[in-house]
């Protein structure tokens, strides 16, 4: 299945290598002093290096993908399956080598671990129905919008940007871990392109947590919104003041939660200003709110109106932040 790439350019794209496609076979030791047998794990060993770093330019991003991301697309079946063949030749070079080389296996298997999880992280933040789901919780935040269903969706983000969180941390820690001399030796490559491939998806798939838990924060503003006005329908005020506060409260921080955004995916610049506009409104409405219930509580009848109608004015100028 393909997906439409939406990362940014951080950097020079996701796994800057060097082009490896046809340079397998220099990676291979020389085979003057080895037997048959040696040269059977040194071969394999070095196709393994090769068949990764194949999976690696897999997931790297060409410069003309940033400005024309819509013609960009990822595959994940593409580098999954050369993870999987060089995994096939790890496993035939650790049978054919001697016990003094399990550290250069055991080094490609980290590769292919690092690089499992990068997959896992790109397919998730190059999604295609980014847009349309958060085009949906904006929907069900607005009148007459159903916030079950923006709730459902918000969730279920929340569960795979999760899961890809902790593939990435997954990376981080076994690149960390990695020994980059040793790296270097078999893949024939700066281990710090790597590192930067890592954070570079990293960014990207923060932003789109920021996104999302700024959403969070929206929903639990709203929720507190409608219990707020129920309050005040039933002549609650002291409920409702404590209610409107609340959701000022939350507005507030998704505000702020969408302000601290960074290197977020260009296709979703709508949807972060978008959440801006809606979460600025938001709070001046519940703020107002709460004043009109407080002034409601004194007997102020004449200052309560003129909150709501406030009020009123802001929630719609948040439903128009969607036109």
């Amino acid at each position: 299945m393909n997906r439409r790439q939406y990362l940014t350019r951080a950097g020079a794209g996701t796994l800057a290598l060097p082009a490896l496609a046809g340079c397998l076979d220099d990676l291979s030791r020389s085979e003057s002093t080895t037997s048959a047998e040696d040269r059977t794990g040194e071969r394999e060993l070095s196709r393994a290096a090769g068949t990764l770093n194949e999976a690696a330019l897999a997931l790297d991003i060409e410069d003309g993908g940033v400005d024309d991301s819509e013609d960009v697309e990822f595959d994940p079946d593409e580098p999954t399956g050369l993870i999987d063949d060089a995994r096939g030749h790890l496993e035939t070079a650790a049978a054919e080598l001697d016990d003094d080389r399990a550290l250069d296996i055991e080094t490609l298997e980290t590769y292919a671990d690092i690089l499992e999880a990068l997959v896992v992280v790109t397919e998730t933040i190059t999604d295609e129905n980014l847009e349309s789901d958060a085009d949906a919780v904006f929907d069900g935040t607005v009148d007459d919008g159903d916030l079950e269903d923006a709730t459902e969706t918000v969730d279920r983000w929340m569960d795979e940007l999760e899961s890809a969180e902790a593939r990435h941390g997954g990376a981080v820690s076994d690149y960390e871990a990695l020994d980059g001399d040793r790296f270097e030796e078999l893949a024939r490559i700066d281990p710090a392109d790597l590192g930067d491939g890592i954070e570079s998806l990293g960014g990207v798939l923060g932003s789109l947590v920021t996104l999302v838990d700024g959403f969070d924060s929206m929903l639990v503003g709203h929720a507190a919104l409608e219990d707020g006005q129920e309050s005040v329908e039933n002549d609650e005020y002291e409920r409702a003041k404590a209610a409107f506060g609340d959701a000022e409260s939350a507005f507030e921080t998704a505000r702020k939660t969408f302000d601290g955004a960074e290197d977020s995916p260009a296709r979703l610049d709508d949807q972060f200003e978008t959440a801006r506009c809606q979460s600025g409104h938001l709070a001046a409405a519940a703020e107002a709110f709460g004043e009109a219930a407080a002034a409601a509580e004194s007997g102020d009848l004449l200052t309560a109106n003129q909150r709501e109608r406030e009020a009123e004015r802001s929630l719609e100028a948040a439903d128009d932040c969607t036109e």
